[in-house]
């Protein structure tokens, strides 16, 4: 058994694949619709206070409005932080057995409908995690946020949070996700 990333346009045919021919092994859905629209309100909230950020010269902010600035729409910051990250899972030996999907954000990818069908599917009849990353525009650092369902979109206990680099956080998430780490009982 091997681990499983779909990437882009292929998520659907390696999703459903990956669903079915390894239902025990844990998937991850990269939610696009949050991530990139979170790295679009994190711009929008830099840009609107580097004004004053430059009179006091907050370098982090100035610094982080340039990164903003250097694409047309911001969301493409929050798809470059999928896509680092999911390379650091790729070659992260805790994701082995860790099936990972890209969920397509439905006004920012092309063709997403297919795609987001073959999840839906596989969501209805397995269980899984919902990620979530937050994007911090000029740092390394980013936060993410896990969230349980079981198979039919029903969630499945709290929600598990971190932050770090995509190499610390690869890690993370795959020990979460494949359920390494300790579990807690009240």
């Amino acid at each position: 058994m091997t681990s499983h990333i779909a990437f882009g346009g292929i998520v659907a045919a390696l999703g459903c694949w990956a669903a079915a021919s390894n239902a025990s092994e844990p998937i991850v859905f990269i939610v696009s619709h949050h991530n990139l629209d979170y790295a679009k309100t994190a711009c929008e909230h830099v840009l609107s206070m580097e004004p004053e950020a430059a009179k006091a010269t907050l370098e982090e902010t100035v610094a982080a409005a340039i990164e903003c600035r250097t694409v047309r729409d911001p969301r493409e910051l929050g798809r470059r932080l999928e896509n680092d990250l999911v390379e650091a899972l790729a070659v992260e030996p805790l994701c082995f057995h860790v099936t990972v999907v890209k969920d397509p954000h439905r006004n920012y990818d092309a063709g997403s409908s297919a795609a987001s069908r073959a999840n839906y599917a596989i969501r209805q009849k397995n269980p899984f995690w919902d990620l979530h990353l937050d994007y911090r525009p000029g740092s390394k650092v980013f936060g993410w946020h896990l969230f349980p369902n079981d198979a039919g979109q029903k969630s499945s206990g709290p929600l598990i949070s971190g932050e770090g680099t995509k190499t610390e956080a690869a890690s993370k998430i795959c020990v979460v996700a494949s359920g390494r780490g300790a579990i807690g009982k009240d």
